[in-house]
């Protein structure tokens, strides 16, 4: 049995827990102690402090070219990486409120197969991009190591000013090793930031599903029932409708609060996305000969951000199309074959009309207000991210 929205829910939230983001499920059963918080203290701290050795490095640092343009792309992507999961903090109180309308609106509408299909999508959403960004940092230190052993130069994964370059003592080669350790560990509240708006998008997609479903259901019921006892079939048709539109307005107004507490964190997203794909691809285009190690290096790096972009653009996108079904839904669940000279019944025409016009208003997430989060964007940055490429490879030829 597939868990439901509330289960999952909890079990990511546990995983954000244990990544030292914090308790953000609505429930006081991921305790926040004492010594976590100085958990979570001691290690953003120590990510703050990394960050900003490579900001110095990308700045002020004197590096061999390699190094130079490591630093470079860190200093872009690891300053939006922070901002993403202070972000998460700073909204935590927001997401358990969230959580909690989320796991409880139309709980009692959900259905197996909508769940499994739920389950399944968020699931192997978030595995392959888990393991892509992990595939990308070991790429990183196999190849630092590579080139540690083999032409003497000094071990670096991500580029900090501190130590300096010409340092190869045994205490510089140590700090190394620990911010690479600390980039890998770094890995999980990122990733937790950036798959706690997937992970409701996902949801508030399955969400309209299990609501088109539930009109559908009515429709059913209605013509089931009618031919036995028709007073009985129109007070379950009432009676449906009026939940499905309470749902409806529910699911507006959660679509607003997901817009507000993630719309920066997926703007970001796609700002980092587009921008550091565009730099990998650069390299690729400057520096055709790599070796295999490096090119792995690369297009897994590459690989992670564009499944990381597709993730947030084409769920945006599918909530936006399986909003679009639900005023058919909603206009084909039976409300006109009640009886029209009936008063008590000519409120539910009232009621489906009304809702059925505010379905027809498309629900669009935009990013920093401006860019549509859908398909169509996602196929636009990376046309404009491999138009770059193929611009920068010819001139290179």
């Amino acid at each position: 049995m597939s868990p439901m929205t509330k289960d999952l829910l909890r079990i990511f939230c546990k995983y954000v827990y244990y990544a030292g983001a914090g308790n953000c499920w609505y429930e006081n059963i991921y305790q926040e102690t004492i010594p976590y918080r100085m958990y979570t203290l001691i290690s953003f701290s120590i990510y703050t402090i990394m960050i900003f050795l490579e900001n110095l490095a990308a700045l002020f640092g004197d590096f061999p070219e390699v190094e130079k343009n490591s630093a470079a792309m860190f200093f872009a992507i690891h300053n939006i990486v922070l901002t993403k999961m202070f972000l998460l903090l700073y909204h935590k109180d927001s997401i358990r409120k969230l959580n909690y309308e989320m796991s409880t609106v139309g709980e009692k509408l959900e259905e197996e197969s909508n769940m499994r299909k739920q389950y399944l999508k968020m699931r192997v959403g978030i595995i392959l991009y888990v393991i892509s960004v992990y595939l990308s940092l070991i790429a990183y230190g196999v190849e630092s190591a590579r080139r540690a052993l083999l032409e003497g130069s000094p071990f670096y994964t991500v580029v900090t000013y501190l130590p300096f370059y010409d340092d190869t003592s045994m205490t510089a080669s140590l700090f190394r090793v620990f911010f690479y350790i600390t980039w890998l560990y770094m890995m999980l509240p990122m990733m937790s930031a950036d798959c706690m708006p997937i992970t409701h998008l996902i949801i508030m997609t399955h969400k309209f599903i299990t609501l088109c479903r539930h009109f559908e259901k009515i429709r059913e019921d209605f013509d089931e029932n009618v031919a036995v006892n028709k007073k009985h079939a129109l007070e379950t048709l009432k009676k449906g409708c009026l939940e499905g539109i309470f749902m409806h307005q529910k699911l507006i107004y959660l679509a607003d609060e997901i817009h507000r507490v993630f719309g920066i964190i997926m703007s970001l997203q796609v700002c980092e996305s587009s921008a550091v794909a565009v730099l990998l691809l650069l390299r690729l285009a400057l520096s055709p000969h790599l070796d295999l190690t490096s090119a792995f290096m690369t297009y897994t790096f590459v690989g992670s951000l564009f499944l990381l972009l597709a993730l947030n653009l084409w769920n945006a996108g599918e909530i936006t199309y399986q909003a679009s079904l639900l005023s058919n839904a909603i206009f084909n669940c039976g409300w006109h074959l009640s009886d029209i000279e009936k008063e008590p019944h000519r409120d539910i025409r009232r009621l489906v009309l009304i809702a059925c016009a505010q379905a027809q208003k498309l629900l669009i997430l935009k990013a920093f207000g401006i860019q549509d989060l859908s398909y169509e964007t996602f196929v636009s940055v990376a046309r404009m991210t491999y138009s770059v490429f193929a611009v920068f490879y010819q001139r290179g030829e």
